[in-house]
């Protein structure tokens, strides 16, 4: 069976670019979501408290598994 983790991001949008930070990893969502609680409470989180996402992913798993291009 694989591990499960947290993947804590977020992201908000300035100038129309997409600003996205990747915050953390976390064993259990319970910490994932305490992470959260206290960045909303930070300078500049404050003004983007809905940017913030919390999933799950599996340790030793390809997310992405194609190529990509450019503009």
């Amino acid at each position: 069976m694989k591990k499960k983790m947290y993947l804590v991001t977020h992201s908000y949008e300035i100038d129309d670019c997409d600003e996205i930070k990747i915050i953390g990893i976390f064993s259990s969502k319970k910490k994932a979501v305490k992470a959260v609680k206290k960045l909303k409470k930070q300078k500049g989180f404050k003004k983007h408290k809905k940017g913030f996402e919390v999933g799950p992913l599996l340790v030793n798993q390809v997310y992405w598994d194609g190529g990509f291009f450019s503009y």
